[in-house]
């Protein structure tokens, strides 16, 4: 694959080469030992979820057709639990050549290959590197990924155990929301490539009404009440970056990334396209995208969800986090949805935070604000957001710095607002105790 294929490709699990010669030329100054600690300093910053996986061994007994002894170099597997982009891992690790990044499609015959264990290396003799060698995350388990993938790999699947693996997957989407692609990932797993393949195939349909099953059943349990919705506005100047992260807050979110619907000056279609993910991020969103303030209350009403009306058909939305994006200060953005009257404290309730992104010295900085009122208190209500933190976005917006202050300020949007929650739910238990005891009084005066 060209390289200029491969600016926007994104994947999960990649195999990546790293050359200590091809570093030492850009750095002569560089040892082997210092390359070493560089390559697992580097790869510890890449892997920022705590679910992401590596390993890296470091091959220094290779030789060539020759007979000589290859130079240093560094095998290093990833598994992340967010897909990532293959020419930020290119960049971040001084890759010298497309060749040596890879997408993994066979993970066991990848995580042989670091120590040599395939068929096909053995055969050729090549040095057989110790399982000891391996530099691992916590949470991976070498022998199991060449051992126990690989016995599976080549062992022929019953007919029985295929339909079993699909009826605990259909149950898994339908029960406990796993996706569509994770779905995809477990048949690959489990069986070789053309069988998996097949069992997709054959199986898709169902899954994906298995899938929407599981949509419908949310969207009833989140109009009961359950729906613990945040709504967060990000301003920001052209080229200051609050698309690209408003998409890693959605992804920090989890696996099913953005719904991302269209905007026109006609008409929002919050529904088209909508697969039940958990965030939703209208781009350049404004009082002139042809709903209504009313309808804007209903798609970020904090507790419960509502059914909204598609081109093609009547939408369940079971989103709890909505990102709207804008070049307007958020102040200005809030008056101009109100024609007459100005409904502050029930807009700001609903959008409890708002990023305001600024420039400052070619360093770009956001600052995470927090709605305080806790009634409706006029234009007072403008007021009322508190500066919580500000967060270093950098001066180039490098795509792994700035996935991780996205953490950071999930991480801090979570948190306010469950601190937010329990102190609501506290005051509302002291209400209803104190009315109760009321009420008992006045039940004994009336004996």
């Amino acid at each position: 694959m060209a390289k200029k294929d491969l600016s926007e490709v994104k994947a999960r699990r990649y195999i990546a080469q790293v050359s200590y010669t091809y570093q030492k030329n850009a750095d002569p100054n560089l040892t082997e030992d210092s390359f070493r600690e560089k390559i697992i300093r580097l790869v510890k910053a890449l892997c920022t979820h705590d679910d992401d996986k590596f390993y890296i061994i470091f091959h220094d007994k290779d030789i060539d057709q020759n007979g000589e002894l290859k130079s240093l170099h560094a095998h290093i597997y990833f598994e992340f639990k967010n897909s990532r982009f293959y020419s930020s891992l290119f960049k971040t690790l001084e890759i010298s050549r497309n060749k040596n990044l890879q997408v993994v499609k066979d993970k066991a015959k990848v995580c042989r290959y670091l120590t040599h264990r395939n068929e096909k290396d053995i055969n050729e003799g090549k040095y057989q590197y110790e399982i000891s060698e391996i530099i691992s995350s916590k949470n991976s388990d070498y022998r199991l990924d060449i051992c126990g993938k690989s016995k599976r790999a080549d062992k022929k699947k019953s007919e029985q155990e295929e339909v079993d693996c699909c009826l605990e997957i259909s149950y898994q989407i339908c029960e406990q929301g796993l996706l569509l692609n994770q779905a995809k990932e477990k048949l690959f797993e489990e069986f070789d490539r053309l069988s998996a393949q097949q069992l997709w195939n054959r199986n898709k349909k169902q899954f994906e009404i298995n899938r929407q099953e599981y949509i419908d059943k949310e969207f009833v349990r989140m109009s009961k009440g359950n729906r613990n919705h945040i709504g967060l506005y990000i301003q920001g100047s052209g080229g200051t970056g609050k698309t690209t992260l408003a998409r890693f807050l959605a992804e920090e979110r989890d696996d099913h990334g953005q719904h991302a619907p269209s905007t026109n000056k006609k008409r929002l279609d919050l529904g088209s396209g909508y697969d039940g993910q958990r965030t939703i991020v209208i781009n350049e969103f404004d009082a002139s995208c042809g709903i209504s303030f009313r309808e804007l209350f209903q798609i970020l009403e904090p507790d419960a969800v509502t059914q909204l009306s598609s081109r093609f058909k009547d939408a369940h939305i079971i989103n709890d986090l909505t990102i709207m994006t804008n070049s307007d200060d958020f102040i200005n953005w809030t008056d101009a949805w109100f024609p007459k009257k100005k409904e502050y404290h029930q807009l700001m309730r609903r959008i409890p935070f708002f990023i305001k992104l600024l420039t400052k010295n070619r360093n770009t900085v956001a600052e995470l604000y927090h709605y305080k009122a806790a009634k409706d208190i006029g234009d007072k209500c403008k007021d009322a957001y508190e500066k919580v933190k500000t967060y270093n976005l950098g001066k180039t917006l490098d795509e792994e710095h700035l996935r991780k202050q996205a953490k950071k300020l999930l991480s801090d949007i979570r948190s306010l607002h469950q601190k937010k929650i329990k102190k609501a739910t506290t005051s509302k238990s002291s209400t209803d105790q104190s009315e109760k005891r009321s009420s008992n009084s006045f039940v004994r005066n009336k004996q």
